[in-house]
């Protein structure tokens, strides 16, 4: 009877390392765990950003509707500007000081001139084209609309072909609201929208 001789180096030859079969295998796993890990990661960034873009809208809207309430109370008269179509682009509310000795200005509108970055804002000024102490309260605007409410609730429009002569447009005002829809997004980020119609505010010093 013959035997083979034992050979350590041999037996070491066969079970050392991988095969390329093994390490491709692992290779084409691995791509699929950290394409996963990725595209998770790219998901919540987008998500963050969203959701971002979603606070600063609002934060801006509720800053500016915050501001037009307080105005609103205090102001005994309101003006508004009319475009060709009778949309109100701008209105102006006249705030008599405690006293009633002085009187101040606070002009709300749509600046459209830029239409890549639409605006709402605010001037404390008569006419809505002056733009010392302007402050744009929300960017980005797709479309704004302003609306007019007489004493009962009833929506007060304005056709300027059809006014009746010696009337004007803001006769019988006492309420005022204001819808704001605007968009914000990143790059690579779709963009978020938010509409937004704000409370009725009453024009407490008016008396109609």
């Amino acid at each position: 009877m013959t035997s083979s001789p034992y050979n350590p180096a041999s037996n070491r030859k066969r079970i050392a390392g991988f095969t390329l079969a093994e390490i491709l295998v692992a290779t084409v796993i691995s791509g699929f765990v950290l394409t996963g890990v990725l595209a998770t990661f790219i998901m919540f960034v987008r998500s963050g950003i969203r959701l971002s873009d979603y606070c600063t809208m609002e934060a801006q809207m509720r800053r500016a509707f915050e501001q037009m309430g307080i105005d609103t109370r205090m102001a005994n008269g309101f003006t508004s500007n009319f475009d060709s179509n009778g949309n109100i682009t701008s209105f102006t509310l006249t705030i008599p000081s405690e006293d009633m000795s002085t009187t101040t200005y606070a002009t709300y509108g749509f600046d459209t001139s830029d239409s890549t970055n639409q605006k709402f804002f605010y001037t404390p000024n008569q006419s809505p084209t002056v733009t010392t102490g302007r402050q744009d309260l929300v960017e980005h605007v797709t479309a704004l609309t302003f609306f007019r409410y007489d004493s009962s609730g009833q929506p007060i429009t304005y056709t300027p072909s059809t006014a009746p002569t010696g009337k004007t447009p803001d006769t019988g005002i006492k309420h005022i609201q204001v819808s704001v829809s605007a968009t914000g997004g990143s790059y690579g980020v779709a963009a978020a929208t938010q509409v937004i119609r704000s409370s009725a505010f009453t024009i407490r010093n008016i008396t109609i």
